[in-house]
């Protein structure tokens, strides 16, 4: 049911030496779920679940999906509508859901627009056995 469960992080530009001392620009603790795994019968509108937490570490300060939603997608081979897109944000008892929406196109690239909205249950709940640190977390 994990496809990844561990640290995601973007390299650096290699046009120079880092103001920062590090070779990462940021870092997440990421988990990639599949669903489909877990109920194989069952036709899933998202089948997959990106799960990113902050770490502190790094220079952005925007969230993952703004950030790296692109590029994990595309290092993990998604496709961003079929993704429920989940981030954690250490120091708040939440988690919080980003809906994409197309905003332009440039030759076969596509930018979206990132709105957020809180988890709803049924997302919870089907997190929560992969993240037991959630535990106690619950919807508003």
């Amino acid at each position: 049911m994990l496809l990844f469960d561990g640290t995601y992080r973007l390299q650096r530009q290699e046009d120079g030496p880092s103001k920062l001392g590090s070779k990462w620009a940021c870092a997440w603790r990421l988990r990639v779920i599949d669903f489909s795994k877990r109920y194989p019968d069952v036709q899933h509108l998202r089948p997959y679940a990106v799960v990113a937490t902050q770490t502190g570490k790094g220079i952005f300060k925007t969230t993952c999906a703004e950030s790296l939603g692109k590029r994990i997608c595309r290092d993990f081979n998604l496709k961003i509508d079929e993704v429920l897109w989940i981030e954690h944000y250490p120091n708040e008892p939440a988690l919080y859901v980003a809906i994409f929406s197309p905003k332009s196109y440039y030759e076969s690239e596509i930018f979206y627009t990132v709105d957020w909205r809180p988890i709803m249950p049924n997302e919870l709940d089907a997190i929560r056995p992969l993240m037991p640190e959630i535990e106690d977390f619950q919807c508003p």
